[in-house]
């Protein structure tokens, strides 16, 4: 049994969204499914749900307007893309923990409706599509519903919830991943170039404001090994020996993190977690918004790094490495890896709250980080500082966070 996510898959020219099996590894278990969830966690997962809908209904819009020739869709669907993973989760977690703190702060508000009225609120910003936004409708005028027992609590947190995700939205990160490009590529012995006609992506996500980082170049990584030193030659050795010899199972892991988001398995992750721990539903919000945040900057602190170094690909370095079946080549520098960034800071986050799961959730980091070697995308030393960076990264926001600098941020938007 597989649950179909969200994902974004890179390849040299765009990213591309679409549906994409997710492995029973991380995927919902039959236990998870049937145990009670709190509030946080169920719009955690409507989430995929919702996303997933409106995929499936751009896919059919697209194909029916090329079949008609109709320019004019198409390209409003081009103007109008799914948003990222990354900032889906970011923003309905950060909704859902300020919108629990403020219902907690004041009398007679339904701290569940409060949360489902947030999560949907941020839910119809990102999503244009009418069919997908009447799911969410049902799917709040449920919740609104159930915690209508004292129906005037329910209509003031559903307000509540309302105001605090817009005021979220307002004064969030911006985090474009696709921005313009107006810079220079540096030219030179082991410098990254660009796909040809293409421009470099997601040069702005190291120059953007982060959640909780001082800066985004507050951790960045030493530099990788010399371009040709002995260093630098032994990893890129060690990337064409996995080319030359990949197993059936490195291209599975390698095929299956390229194409799964992992902002998408690593919050299922989490939501199970949560569920079979019993954990509350300020305690699900808390751990949620600080591994979504925790994830983001690390994301932002990573392409600082990438944009520093302009490190070259090992496929650019050796234009005859096969990469693994079916895995894009990003269109950005190498150093240090995003999937190792990501999951450093996934791994440090749930592993401080799980300590009792924590030999498991750093073995599914580390092979994220490992499937981008057996791809042949990265080298090893791109994983490692990225798995550095990232755990680096959280482990100052836990800081953070348990010092009330999340609440805080939080609290100003209200």
């Amino acid at each position: 049994m597989c649950e179909s996510v969200f994902t974004i898959t890179e390849n040299p020219m765009r990213f591309t969204t679409r549906l994409i099996p997710l492995a029973i590894g991380i995927a919902t278990t039959a236990a998870a499914q049937t145990a009670p969830q709190t509030s946080s966690v169920r719009w955690n997962r409507l989430l995929h749900q919702f996303v997933n809908e409106a995929s499936a209904n751009r896919r059919a819009s697209r194909a029916k307007a090329n079949a008609a020739g109709d320019s004019a869709t198409l390209r409003r669907l081009a103007a109008t893309p799914l948003p990222m993973p990354y900032t889906s989760y970011t923003l309905v977690s950060v909704a859902q923990y300020a919108a629990i703190d403020a219902a907690r702060n004041r009398g007679g508000v339904s701290t569940e409706a409060a949360i489902a009225s947030a999560s949907a609120t941020v839910l119809n910003e990102l999503i244009g599509d009418s069919a997908a936004r009447a799911s969410i409708a049902r799917e709040l005028a449920s919740d609104i519903q159930r915690a209508g027992t004292d129906e005037r609590a329910a209509l003031a947190g559903e307000q509540l919830g309302r105001d605090i995700a817009r005021a979220v939205l307002k004064n969030s990160p911006t985090l474009n991943l696709m921005g313009p490009w107006n810079g220079t590529i540096p030219k030179g012995p082991g410098m990254w170039y660009s796909a040809r006609g293409i421009p470099p992506i997601g040069a702005g996500l190291g120059q953007s404001r982060a959640w909780l980082l001082d800066s985004a170049a507050q951790f960045r990584p030493a530099p990788p090994p010399a371009f040709g030193s002995p260093s630098w030659n032994a990893a890129l050795e060690e990337v064409q020996r996995i080319a030359k010899t990949r197993t059936a199972e490195q291209t599975r892991i390698a095929r299956n993190w390229d194409s799964s988001d992992p902002w998408a398995r690593w919050n299922e992750f989490a939501s199970n977690a949560l569920t079979r721990h019993q954990m509350s539903d300020a305690e699900s919000a808390r751990i949620l918004a600080l591994l979504n945040v925790a994830a983001s900057d690390a994301i932002i602190a990573c392409f600082e790094a990438k944009y520093h170094y302009w490190s070259i690909r090992p496929s650019q370095a050796d234009t005859t490495l096969m990469l693994a079946d079916s895995v894009g080549l990003p269109n950005f520098p190498s150093y240090p890896s995003g999937h190792a960034c990501s999951a450093g800071a996934f791994d440090a986050v749930l592993g401080h709250f799980f300590p009792s799961e924590k030999a498991e959730i750093t073995r599914i980091a580390e092979e994220q980080a490992m499937s981008r070697l057996y791809g042949g995308i990265h080298y090893r030393f791109d994983n490692d500082a990225g798995l550095n960076l990232g755990r680096a990264v959280a482990r100052f926001e836990i800081d953070r966070e348990r010092s009330g600098e999340l609440k805080s941020l939080t609290a100003s938007k209200q």
